[in-house]
């Protein structure tokens, strides 16, 4: 069902068969584990060592690749052929079948929590390239001292199961933001269009004056929860499509080059109240495509801040008009 041309991992000789109607996704672990430790070391070091566990939410079980101990629950089901990795099985838990996640849902490390790509909607190439932005969230979280560090931002509130993420009450349907955001989007576009072309610092310039405006409207604390947003979603976005146009398989390029394509438009006709949390990743696929713009040095910056704010600050000192 996937085709790609990089050499898979090993292959153990406790061979377990992919059930009816899914994925092979052993083989596509291995697939993804083998070009992260090459390509994806090479946009962020370390992302090819991060844990790549991967739970698989399909029919009627729940399969647990990768894992280095069994959680409680799960039965021992022998050696995925196609990863080479442990193989855990337990009944359907609660887990939608929707899920395209990565979290800590037996505890750190963060698991990588999938449906099919049936279940979820996605063609294989889109499925795949999703591992690839998933398991950008599993190195994010393996960065020393992040969760500490995430509670600093006090934006949790009386919500302690991470929930505030995707929940937190940002006025993406006020009317100061909306009107500060659209202006603020719209000059992000030109400012990505402006990449390698005479005037593109002042571009930058144009659009960090716009987004001053919009942090201004949105309130500190609502933007300090929107800048972790953008550092976090938006910079995972951007990896899978940087990662996606270089991945073996053309079918995967093809869709990372689609949503890169679909991720710029969006910036010139911004829904803020429509899409509500979501506007991060297109949003901050743009801001990270001006940080890389400005030269790779922010990369290396990235996991020591939580906040997209102060890359774009100092990228734009390193930009040439």
């Amino acid at each position: 069902m996937f085709r790609s041309s990089i050499l898979l991992l090993a292959t153990a000789t406790a061979a377990v068969a992919a059930p009816a109607g899914t994925p092979d996704v052993g083989q596509s672990i291995a697939q993804v584990r083998t070009f992260a430790k090459a390509a994806g070391d090479k946009l962020w070091p370390g992302y090819g060592s991060a844990p790549f566990e991967f739970l698989l939410v399909a029919g009627d079980k729940e399969e647990l690749f990768c894992r280095a101990s069994m959680p409680s629950g799960f039965k021992a089901d022998g050696v995925d052929s196609g990863s080479g990795c442990p193989l855990y099985v337990r009944p359907r838990s609660g887990l939608p079948d929707k899920l395209l996640a990565a979290m800590p849902v037996f505890g750190p490390p963060s698991t990588i929590v999938m449906g099919t790509p049936q279940s979820t909607g996605r063609s294989d190439a889109d499925w795949t390239r999703t591992i690839l932005h998933e398991h950008f969230h599993e190195w994010q979280d393996a960065l020393p001292g992040l969760y500490p560090r995430i509670a600093k931002l006090d934006l949790a509130g009386s919500n302690d199961n991470g929930m505030w993420m995707l929940n937190y009450p940002f006025p993406y349907s006020q009317p100061a933001v909306v009107s500060a955001f659209v202006d603020a989007s719209r000059t992000l576009g030109a400012a990505v269009d402006a990449r390698g072309k005479p005037g593109f610092r002042a571009a930058l310039d144009k659009y960090l004056a716009a987004r001053a405006k919009l942090a201004k409207a949105a309130g500190e604390r609502n933007w300090r929860y929107a800048e972790f947003e953008l550092w976090k979603e938006g910079v995972a976005r951007w990896t899978e499509i940087e990662l996606g146009k270089r991945y073996p398989d053309t079918a995967v390029r093809a869709s990372a080059f689609a949503l890169e394509q679909k991720s710029r438009a969006w910036l010139d006709k911004p829904d803020l109240s429509g899409v509500g949390r979501e506007f991060v990743y297109p949003y901050g696929t743009g801001e990270a495509m001006l940080l890389e713009a400005c030269g790779p040095g922010w990369r290396h910056d990235y996991p020591k801040q939580l906040a997209t704010g102060p890359l774009l600050r100092k990228a734009r000192r390193s930009c040439r008009a």
